[in-house]
């Protein structure tokens, strides 16, 4: 009987198999979730973000990201996140143009900087995607 009672766990792409949007989502995403709280100003951050870099995008298609990275994100250990964010970044580095890349500085500034409140783990997370895409991300931490 247990063929039937066997419930179908949801299944996700591996960073290294996501497409650019996927990928800059997921990125996002874990910056929403590093406070614990995705809150309506870091959604809309994120909204206009994936608008300006991918114009074309369907907004199903990227809400349903978004929902994945979420899920995905919470299920995660805090000891495999750091590895996780660098598999993302890698695939960013891989899919995104020098330009595009250059524009994500910006938008992740003003995604830390949408629910007022700047958090140590945000700024680690910064931190990291300076390092990794070598771009800077000026963030105004008097909030």
């Amino acid at each position: 009987m247990g063929l039937f009672n066997k419930k179908k766990e949801p299944e996700f792409n591996p960073p290294e198999d996501m497409s650019p949007l996927e990928s800059v989502t997921h990125l996002f995403a874990a910056i929403q979730l590093a406070d614990q709280d995705a809150n309506f100003e870091e959604r809309k951050s994120w909204s206009r973000s994936i608008e300006e870099l991918f114009p074309d995008f369907s907004k199903n298609r990227a809400e349903n990201f978004l929902n994945d990275a979420y899920q995905v994100l919470s299920n995660q250990p805090y000891s495999e996140k750091s590895e996780y964010l660098v598999r993302i970044l890698e695939r960013i580095k891989t899919l995104l143009s020098p330009e595009q890349i250059n524009s994500i500085g910006p938008k992740i500034a003003d995604l830390i900087e949408a629910d007022g409140i700047v958090m140590t783990t945000e700024m680690e997370i910064a931190k990291l995607i300076e390092k990794k895409l070598n771009i800077k991300i000026i963030i105004n931490e008097d909030y």
